[in-house]
C-alpha cells in the first residue's frame, strides 16, 4: 500500500497519510506520488524558512538552512517527509519554554559582546547582590551579566501550522502530477 506521511522531528504525525486503496500501482502513479512528495517537501522548506525569518532575530544561515524537510522512501510508493532542524533546541522557539537557572541564569548585558557564558568569560568576575534587584557579575570595566532565576521564551515560530497547511495541498498536487503524466 502506498502512502505519504509528514512528520515533525520527534515522530509527531502532522499530515494525513495519502493512501491509495489498490494493491498494485502503475509507474505513473508511483512517479506522481514521488513528485508530489518532493514538491510538498520543497514548499515546506521554503515556507518554514520564511516563518523562521519572520520570528525575530533568526536571519543567519544557521537558522534558515538548518530547517529541512527530508523524504524517506520506505518503498517505491510509501514515503515519509520528516521535518527537522539542525539546531537541537529549535523546539523552544516552536512551542515556547520557561528556562530555569541553577540557581541563576547569567544573562549578558547589551555591551558585553564576548558571546561567552559567564563561567567562560576570561576575566575574573565578582558578584554584587542588590536588594530588590537582580544580582550582577562585574569585572574591572563594570557590570557584564545579570542574574535571573528563570526566563520565559515565547512561541516565535509556527512551523507545525505551516506543515499542516501545506499537507492539505497534497491531494491537489498529486492530482496535478497525475494529470501531467506522473
Amino acid at each position: 500500500m502506498a502512502g505519504l506521511q509528514i512528520k515533525l522531528d520527534g515522530g509527531d504525525q502532522l499530515g494525513p497519510k495519502l493512501k491509495l486503496r489498490t494493491k498494485t500501482f502503475s509507474d505513473k502513479q508511483i512517479r506522481a506520488v514521488q513528485r508530489s512528495a518532493t514538491r510538498v517537501a520543497d514548499v515546506i522548506e521554503t515556507e518554514g524558512r520564511a516563518n523562521i525569518a519572520a520570528g525575530g532575530n533568526f536571519s543567519s544561515d544557521r537558522w534558515q538552512q538548518g530547517f529541512r524537510a527530508k523524504i524517506s522512501f520506505l518503498s517505491r510508493g510509501d514515503l515519509n517527509i520528516r521535518v527537522t532542524h539542525a539546531v537541537s533546541f529549535w523546539r523552544v522557539f516552536e512551542f515556547g519554554a520557561k528556562i530555569f537557572g541553577r540557581p541563576l541564569l547569567w544573562i549578558p548585558l547589551p555591551w558585553n559582546t564576548t558571546g561567552r557564558r559567564a563561567k567562560e568569560y576570561g576575566k575574573p568576575l565578582f558578584r554584587v547582590n542588590r536588594p530588590g534587584k537582580s544580582p550582577l557579575l562585574l569585572d574591572d570595566d563594570g557590570p557584564q551579566y545579570f542574574g535571573k532565576t528563570s526566563v520565559t521564551i515565547p512561541k516565535k515560530w509556527h512551523l507545525r501550522d505551516t506543515v499542516k497547511r501545506v499537507a492539505r495541498t497534497l491531494n491537489t498536487i498529486y492530482k496535478e502530477e497525475m494529470k501531467n503524466g506522473g
